[in-house]
């Protein structure tokens, strides 16, 4: 009858957790875009091979917004990238480009547009690739005959510039969690939910045993069988309330995954709590003041999200913060489900992140072992101490 009590209760926290984190992750999904993007990642197929084709390559590497990352070798490996979400921009330099410009004649590269992830990386793709198209211009008019540029504007026939763009957008009617804001809103309910669980489990046990043996003080001097199960159950519980809250959002937003996407994002998920988790267990079993438990988590949990590389773009942080957000497993849990789930990539490609993941479990748990090892030290000599009193007491009650 205990254990069935017992796993109705974890079903049922299990049920409420997860209902409070759909509701949260469902209405921070409309915030999934960032402001100024750069280093948009960018593949460039170029039939030309060419001077110009050379110079327009060399214009986009250096720009600030650009990062050529790949070089494809046909249209449909283009788009391929594109579709993947291995890029963001595709860029055509068709062949004899170079050789029609000599023949003053119009070309035009052709632009493909992920327009299903951030909706301002497309925009902005467009702009700054029409900039440096524009430049060119400029630069290509300044080598022609001054007859030719015209001395007047001509409104009725206007001259056609040498180089042009053209976009292709490709859409996904889908939610997109690229480069948004969206996942680090949800690492930000996850990181707290995580220690918050773990924490009052461990208090609701200490006050119990208070009761009974109130030379207790801190949770570490708790015996082992009452220190345990709670930091198993509430990982069990937290982290099965959070996948579920997860892909019931992604459900309800239509954003497609399949089941090998389902274990490997909360295999991602599991981690970031057990690590999560292991800290909040090492500060509570040392730790019995409740406010100050609570300027510690804030203190963990906000510049975690701050500096999590998603509301400020990694690329745009200054050496400081981007090794404060390093410093935290949300950014290494970001990085790993950005590329597991967005890109369906296997978990062998972000063993990097998971490794850093079970680097600061391993290091928690090590403290949190020897916080235990010192507090039973501390139970056991209290109740020798209070044990020694007693019987002192007892004595000198007998003696008078």
């Amino acid at each position: 009858m205990k254990a069935v009590k017992l796993i109705l209760t974890i079903l049922l926290r299990i049920v409420l957790i997860s209902l409070a984190l759909i509701l949260f992750f469902s209405m921070m999904a409309g915030m999934y875009y960032k402001s100024a993007p750069t280093k948009i990642k960018v593949a460039v197929l170029d039939q030309d091979q060419s001077a110009l084709s050379r110079s327009v390559i060399f214009n986009v590497r250096n720009s600030q917004y650009f990062d050529i990352t790949r070089q494809a070798y046909d249209y449909l490996d283009l788009q391929r990238l594109v579709d993947e979400g291995k890029v963001d921009v595709g860029i055509v330099i068709p062949n004899h480009a170079y050789r029609d410009i000599l023949n003053k004649q119009s070309v035009s590269l052709l632009t493909i547009l992920n327009g299903t992830a951030n909706p301002i990386v497309p925009k902005i793709s467009l702009m700054m690739l029409n900039k440096i198209v524009m430049t060119m211009n400029i630069q290509l008019g300044m080598h022609m005959r001054v007859e030719q540029l015209g001395s007047m504007p001509n409104t009725r026939h206007p001259k056609i510039p040498l180089l042009k763009v053209n976009e292709r957008v490709f859409y996904s009617p889908a939610l997109s969690m690229e480069s948004s804001m969206l996942p680090a809103f949800m690492g930000l309910a996850m990181q707290i939910v995580s220690m918050l669980i773990v924490l009052f489990a461990l208090f609701a046990n200490l006050k119990l045993i208070e009761q009974k043996s109130p030379f207790i003080k801190l949770p570490r001097q708790m015996p082992i069988k009452a220190i345990i199960p709670p930091f198993i159950i509430s990982w069990i519980i937290v982290s099965t309330a959070i996948s579920t809250a997860f892909f019931t959002t992604m459900y309800l937003f239509k954003v497609p995954f399949d089941q090998k996407t389902i274990w490997n994002v909360s295999f991602i998920i599991s981690m970031l709590v057990l690590a999560m988790e292991s800290l909040s267990f090492l500060l509570t079993l040392n730790i019995k003041n409740g406010a100050v438990l609570a300027a510690l988590i804030t203190l963990i949990v906000m510049p975690a999200f701050m500096y999590s590389g998603y509301l400020v773009p990694i690329e745009q942080m200054a050496k400081v913060p981007n090794m404060i957000g390093n410093a935290f497993p949300l950014r290494h849990y970001l990085e790993a489900l950005y590329a597991v789930f967005n890109h369906h990539q296997p978990l062998s490609s972000v063993y990097n992140h998971i490794n850093t993941l079970w680097m600061y479990v391993a290091l928690f748990l090590s403290l949190s072992i020897i916080s235990i090892a010192i507090g039973q030290f501390e139970r056991i000599h209290r109740r020798k101490k209070l044990a020694q009193a007693n019987e002192k007491s007892q004595t000198e009650e007998t003696e008078s």
